[in-house]
């Protein structure tokens, strides 16, 4: 993440050795929206996340918002959450506008205090300034107004020197950390907000101003056309400066018009899609109090001692919303923990076998798993054929 030009796309193309992205020359962005790129790297697969930058010539900061937040709530969803955010701002930038700040501002609220561990602040464009500048620009920087607040939350301050090796370094960095939920992702998903009611959204509005701003920028824009009115008369030499003043105001007006217009129609979209969401998430929560976990016979191990009592042991599940071949088919199996306690008048020892052959050997108990805080408890000591395999299965409570 990061504002337009910092260089986002070409720190991904130079990561991944990917010269498939394509990185702007200019101060334009040329990403339009979110993509990722995912490449191997230390035996673990990587994927980096490109995203739209704020303050963009050709999209509203509105716009750009609305994409992440499309984005980082659908990865939620599926579970999927990121190790670090790596924030990217040019070192080459001689004074920090008012624009940059929004930007910091709105991404702060975007991350949430809980996620800031795992940010970078990374400048970048080294190679474009002098080192000695570069380092005063780096140490404003550090001032409370600017990154400050965000480093003593525990974000930190990194360089990208424009090389795949330093871009692995902060790579390697984040891989350790233990992923994250934002703000805007746990807002939206758990809280069940509209965007405009996210902290995110609401920095829009308050930058904004809407009404207030457009109300200036009107009596601005009426004051100049009196002033160049009279300056036409008076044949003024000033009459060109008020014009161009004149159409810088036009323009300004016209931007904050239109963000305000852009707000009020998501407010709309947001309003009317609400009911049909609040359903579809009622339906959801319905499948998942049906869902019960079916683990494959065949592929149980039992600990070859018993004689605690208790003991566990992994195996391949498959989380399934119905008993029948074709829940179980389409379902991954995925690794999973079921521990198993033995009852008092079964035989203490056994040679490692199956769960059948435990059974047929005479330790009896019972299973159970525990998934994200959820009890499972075994239904039958007799296992269940489901298509041309047996599976033990287990279910809530």
């Amino acid at each position: 993440m990061g504002v337009t030009g910092a260089g986002k796309s070409h720190f991904i193309r130079e990561v991944t050795g990917n010269s498939g992205v394509e990185v702007s020359s200019d101060l334009y962005s040329c990403t339009n929206k979110v993509q990722s790129y995912s490449f191997g790297y230390a035996g673990a697969r990587i994927t980096l996340v490109d995203t739209p930058g704020f303050n963009s010539m050709n999209r509203s900061d509105t716009e750009v918002l609305q994409e992440i937040a499309e984005w980082t709530s659908a990865t939620y969803r599926n579970e999927q959450l990121l190790s670090g955010i790596i924030y990217l701002h040019p070192i080459t930038h001689t004074r920090i506008e008012g624009s940059v700040l929004k930007s910091l501002k709105m991404f702060q609220r975007l991350c949430g205090q809980e996620a800031l561990e795992n940010v970078f602040l990374t400048t970048t464009q080294w190679s474009r300034a002098n080192w000695a500048e570069g380092e005063f620009r780096e140490n404003r920087l550090r001032n409370s107004e600017f990154w400050g607040g965000l480093t003593k939350e525990g974000a930190t301050l990194q360089r990208f020197a424009g090389t795949r090796e330093s871009g692995l370094e902060l790579i390697h960095r984040l891989m350790s950390n233990k992923p994250k939920p934002l703000r805007i992702q746990n807002q939206i998903v758990e809280q069940h907000m509209t965007l405009l009611e996210t902290d995110a959204g609401k920095c829009i509005n308050e930058a904004l101003a809407a009404q207030a701003q457009e109300k200036k920028y009107k009596e601005e824009l009426e004051s100049l056309v009196r002033e160049r009115q009279e300056a036409m008369k008076a044949k003024d030499e000033m009459k060109e400066i008020l014009a161009v003043e004149r159409a810088k105001a036009r323009e300004k007006l016209e931007e904050v018009v239109a963000e305000r217009c852009l707000l009020e129609g998501l407010y709309a979209e947001e309003a009317e899609k609400r009911p049909t969401e609040e359903k579809k998430r009622q339906e959801e929560i319905g499948e998942r109090k049906k869902v019960v976990i079916v683990v494959d016979t065949e592929s149980i191990a039992i600990p070859n001692d018993t004689t605690s009592g208790f003991a566990s042991y992994s195996t391949g599940g498959r989380l399934v919303s119905g008993i029948n071949d074709h829940e179980v088919s389409k379902s991954n199996a995925f690794e999973i923990e079921v521990y198993f306690q033995r009852t008092p008048t079964s035989v203490l020892r056994t040679s490692e076998g199956t769960v059948r052959e435990m059974f047929d050997t005479g330790v009896v108990g019972t299973n159970h798993i525990i998934l994200d805080g959820i009890y499972y408890r075994c239904e039958s000591e007799t296992p269940t054929e489901i298509g041309s395999q047996e599976f033990f299965i287990f279910s809530k409570g």
